[in-house]
């Protein structure tokens, strides 16, 4: 089993943008950097594990920084969205493929003060 902290605010996926000339899909504002920051942070946190092979249960929990002030009682984002993002970022490196995933247990909430910095914590255990 691996247990990981990823110390990064969380942010969920955003629809991909598509370039006129050739077509191809591009990200841009707060995800694009969440991207470029994770491809960074990634190695940095799971060391040397090599990833993965076989069916695997994955529990993530998101604690996104809170605001100052805010009358939402969790961060704004669809769930599935916030998995993505990290999904696509562990792709490769935690596991082989996230198709192998075949359990998810996923939570979105503040950080218990606006002063403490957001975070995504990460569980993952092979399946029998």
């Amino acid at each position: 089993m691996a247990d990981w902290i990823f110390p990064i605010n969380p942010t969920a996926a955003s629809r991909p943008r598509v370039s006129f000339k050739g077509g191809h899909a591009y990200f841009v504002g707060p995800y694009k950097r969440f991207r470029e920051e994770m491809v960074d942070l990634v190695p940095t946190v799971i060391g040397d594990h090599s990833p993965y092979m076989g069916d695997i249960s994955v529990t993530v929990e998101f604690m996104a920084k809170r605001p100052k002030t805010t009358k939402l009682s969790a961060p704004r984002g669809d769930i599935d969205n916030y998995l993505k993002a990290i999904f696509d970022a562990l792709n490769g490196k935690a596991f082989e493929d996230d198709k192998q995933i075949v359990i998810v247990h996923a939570r979105k909430s503040w950080t218990p003060s606006h002063e403490d910095e957001g975070y995504i914590k990460v569980s993952i255990e092979e399946t029998s």
